[in-house]
């Protein structure tokens, strides 16, 4: 028999539909194993509640309602889903078919390559447990196991998920993607690698069409010499924004300097980025770490390419041999000057330094000059009420080793100093002004002082000196302030 025929529902539940045979163009009824069976040959169409099959061949079994086909088999529900391969199973009670060969499964823009399928109608889900292929215009994804929810247009990829593409391949666990929207969903231990980057997280998306995406859970991002970590770390490629909320993390590598927060916002690349919420800056030197806090920290870059890091309000700095706090500061990689403004204090070993501005040099982690501008002031303690002063409109300060061993005074330069005898007595205090002055220090103590305009000085008893009334211009002690620890810079006071 050949042509377009149409076999009746066979006697069984109302609740199930029988498949229905449109074309073949050979019929053969018979038996197999018992059971009753129709064999179709050539240009085999069925059709069973909005889904057509195609095949070469295929064996309907009356009694069970199911069908074996062979040969180019081809399974299309409504406009979106088209099924291919060798051979199926096809139970018209359960909806199940499964399935094998050269398996494919096409939805517009993905195409499913595996060798075995189960696809469940009633359910609306297709799967494969042993490795499958994913083919897109520019992806290639394989994975030990697949699903695809049809009402969704949701691909779930499972077990050592992996995409190539031309600009990225990325490794995950389980993977999820979105046909309608092209989004896709990671989540366990996941990589993606670049020319230019690594990331890593735990649970994340990525958003094709707006080429946006999230990382979260041990989150972290590599790019050449950076390294951003954070509990979220969130980035738009097109606008290059980036945000990162919780325990984040910014490492140069090159540099040795690590800033970290709670709240991050970068800007066309981890090189310029904004710092909140417990900010703080970390730079490794060959035997020393400096420690920074500042409410907010900011990194930028010159006209020339070197990074700037200035930090706002609430300032403060610790290093083992040096401290300071201010309101805001800057400092340039590329001349290696720390700038400091509003009310700035530095502490040097036993040297407290204030004025209106402050600037200091350093090179491979130790100071080797410093400018103090408009009534600076260099404070040391002599006992618990008398303290060595130096102070002027502008001073010069030199170092060798960290230790202040020169300094230069220009302009209304004065001096208040309790020189001693060399049993440790007190002699007295010396009170000298002069315009200008130089002053060097041995051992932490002042060795020798030349004037160089206009001196006048004073010699006074040190029983006849009441040290509340030889206070400079500017003079405030502030070593209440002072942080000993590194945790201490997080306290204003």
């Amino acid at each position: 028999m050949s042509g377009i025929f149409y076999v009746p529902a066979q006697a069984q539940d109302t609740t199930t539909k029988v498949i229905n045979i449109i074309n073949a163009d050979v019929l053969k009824g018979g038996q197999m194993k018992g059971q009753s069976i129709q064999r179709l040959i050539g240009r085999v169409v069925l059709d069973h509640e909005g889904a057509q099959m195609f095949c070469d061949s295929a064996i309907f079994y009356d009694n069970k309602n199911s069908v074996q086909a062979f040969g180019r088999i081809h399974i299309q529900q409504g406009d979106s889903l088209s099924l291919y391969g060798d051979s199926l199973d096809y139970d018209g009670n359960t909806k199940i078919a499964t399935m094998l060969g050269r398996v494919r499964l096409i939805d517009k823009q993905v195409t499913l390559n595996t060798n075995k399928l189960v696809y469940d109608r009633e359910k609306g889900v297709a799967y494969y447990n042993d490795n499958g292929k994913t083919i897109t215009k520019k992806d290639q994804l394989t994975s030990k196991k697949g699903y695809y929810y049809v009402g969704t247009k949701e691909f779930a990829f499972k077990g050592d998920v992996v995409i190539q593409n031309p600009e990225y391949t990325l490794y995950s666990d389980t993977l999820i993607h979105n046909t309608v929207t092209d989004v896709s969903y990671f989540k366990g231990p996941s990589t993606i690698v670049s020319e230019n980057s690594f990331i890593y997280c735990e649970n994340g998306w990525y958003d094709k069409p707006n080429d946006r995406c999230q990382f979260n859970e041990n989150a972290y991002v590599i790019s050449e010499s950076n390294i951003l970590r954070g509990d979220s770390l969130y980035y738009e490629r097109q606008r290059g924004y980036g945000k990162g909320i919780g325990n984040i993390s910014i490492e140069d590598t090159v540099e040795q300097v690590t800033v970290t927060g709670n709240f991050a916002e970068t800007f066309r690349n981890i090189e310029r980025y904004i710092v909140t919420d417990s900010a703080q800056m970390m730079q490794v030197f060959d035997d020393d770490t400096l420690f920074m806090h500042g409410d907010t920290l900011l990194a930028t870059e010159d006209t020339l390419g070197e990074r700037v890091m200035d930090a706002f309000h609430h300032v403060k700095f610790f290093k083992r041999d040096m401290q300071g706090a201010c309101d805001s500061l800057s400092y340039t990689q590329r001349d290696s000057l720390l700038r400091m403004y509003y009310k700035p204090v530095i502490w040097n070993d036993s040297n407290q330094i204030t004025g209106e501005y402050i600037q200091v040099a350093i090179s491979k982690g130790k100071i080797y000059r410093m400018d103090i501008v408009d009534i600076a002031l260099i404070i040391s303690q002599e006992d618990t009420i008398r303290f060595n002063q130096i102070g002027g409109n502008r001073m010069e300060a030199f170092f060798v080793n960290n230790e202040l061993s020169r300094i230069e005074v220009y302009e209304n330069g004065r001096t208040v100093y309790y020189p001693r005898e060399e049993d440790g007595n007190l002699i007295g205090l010396n009170k000298v002004e002069c315009t200008d002055l130089t002053i060097y220090i041995e051992d932490r103590q002042v060795s020798t002082i030349i004037f160089r305009k206009k001196p006048v000085g004073v010699l006074h008893p040190i029983e006849k000196v009441n040290p509340l009334e030889y206070r400079l211009d500017g003079f405030q002690w502030l070593i209440h302030r002072r942080p000993k620890t590194r945790q201490d810079i997080f306290f204003w006071n």
